[in-house]
């Protein structure tokens, strides 16, 4: 004759022991348990975020090379002016904004009977041309017009021009200051 156990559980041992719980143990206690299992269950759920973007106003402007000395040491017959003129320097810009303009200021005004003129080329914009900057302390415009966009290499001429009545005039610096602005 053959015995069947059977098994029976038993929650004697515990049964003591969860008396004892208060019903915020019970709670937290069985938290802990189905926690991990609620996790699991949100692995499959999608979840949002907010993310904030902006562009901010670009205006950057760059010069490249340095003009070589612009010395006027002959004179023409036919003419009260006489010029030297350098194309060693360029220009590049980049701004996202519209109706932009390139000023451009010197730092001290040129000698008396002298003139010290800048042109800008410009694919973006419209050239003012040869602009003289001799005495522009405050900006001047030598570009106007320019859009969204870049320009890479642009040339500036610089040209240096003194009267026939100029006397030798000792080596001199100037500042010359080029800012994108609106």
């Amino acid at each position: 004759m053959k015995t069947l156990l059977t098994f029976i559980p038993s929650f004697a041992y515990f049964e003591p022991r969860m008396r004892r719980l208060t019903p915020t143990a019970l709670l937290l206690s069985s938290a802990l348990v189905l926690f991990p299992c609620l996790a699991l269950a949100q692995s499959g759920s999608s979840v949002t975020q907010a993310v904030t973007i902006e562009v901010k106003p670009i205006t950057k402007i760059s010069v490249t090379g340095n003009p070589n000395a612009l010395v006027v040491n002959d004179a023409s017959s036919s003419s009260d002016l006489t010029a030297v003129s350098d194309e060693n320097t360029a220009y590049s810009m980049l701004t996202n904004l519209e109706n932009m303009k390139i000023v451009a200021s010197i730092n001290n005004p040129m000698p008396s009977g002298t003139r010290l003129m800048m042109k800008l080329s410009s694919t973006q914009g419209v050239s003012s041309g040869l602009v003289d900057i001799s005495g522009a302390l405050a900006p001047v415009n030598v570009v106007t017009g320019i859009g969204r966009g870049s320009e890479s290499n642009q040339r500036i001429t610089y040209t240096f021009a003194a009267n026939a009545s100029v006397g030798e005039i000792d080596s001199e610096s100037r500042t010359i200051t080029l800012t994108l602005t609106d």
